[in-house]
């Protein structure tokens, strides 16, 4: 599974419903059956039509929606929830139109947005489901579990947690337990790539300040620094290279 941004956008159209990759099988895609599609608009929402000034971007409505696996021994089921609205779109062919978009608040289970090697502790699996998960309803706590499955992915790799200070143990800086896994391992050219994960994490815990495209860019670094990481993908590359000029 390659990281594909367009699919990550927060709003789509009942006719455009990106084809996320299955959360249980990573396989298959998920299908959308406007059968198992449900839109209410609230009596608030009603009333206001009745307003002189009543624009259709007023109207705010509720929808739930079922997304299935395409993989028949699968069939995994993910329900989709969150708000409808009316907003202006414009097509190329056709020009401006109004148009009714989704916005999800809740995809359970939550589709991977990026791909995590086999290998991949699953501590650090763990927290990213999380990600995934809160994504879609609180990008502060995205981020702060990007954070989190980092301090999991040093923790893997035995990068001390605690050190005595005064008899006492205290919590080492994630700062810290990184660039102490840089310097015994060697992985100077992930270093920008992990500090850049904890920085967003930091945003997100301290701040709440992290941005979609700031979460998004966190999963697509961190995808490359698993692959390289955890799945060595650069050696793989190398070996097979190996054996093919030898051959």
């Amino acid at each position: 599974m390659a990281f594909d941004r367009e699919l990550w956008d927060d709003r789509f159209s009942v006719s455009a419903v990106p084809a996320f990759t299955c959360p249980r099988c990573g396989k298959g895609t998920l299908q959308f059956d406007k059968k198992q599609f449900w839109k209410v608009e609230p009596k608030f929402s009603v009333d206001a039509h009745g307003h002189e000034d009543w624009d259709p971007e007023w109207v705010d409505e509720r929808f739930t929606m079922f997304l299935k696996c395409s993989a028949e021994k699968c069939g995994e089921i993910v329900v989709v929830s969150g708000s409808a609205s009316v907003e202006q779109v414009y097509d190329e062919e056709y020009g401006p139109s109004m148009e009714s978009l989704l916005v999800p608040a809740m995809m359970v289970p939550a589709p991977p947005i990026i791909g995590v090697p086999e290998k991949t502790p699953r501590e650090v699996q763990s927290e990213l489901q999380l990600a995934f998960q809160l994504f879609w309803s609180d990008l502060g706590a995205a981020a702060t579990k990007i954070r989190t499955s980092v301090e999991r992915l040093m923790d893997h790799f035995k990068v001390a947690k605690f050190k005595r200070t005064g008899g006492k143990l205290k919590p080492i800086p994630l700062f810290t337990r990184i660039e102490t896994f840089i310097a015994k391992n060697g992985k100077v050219v992930h270093k920008d790539h992990l500090h850049a994960l904890r920085v967003v994490g930091n945003l997100g815990t301290h701040s709440n300040a992290a941005t979609r495209s700031d979460v998004l860019e966190a999963f697509q670094i961190y995808e490359h620094a698993l692959d390289e990481l955890i799945g060595k993908k650069s050696t793989v590359i190398a070996k097979l290279a190996k054996k093919l000029k030898q051959k």
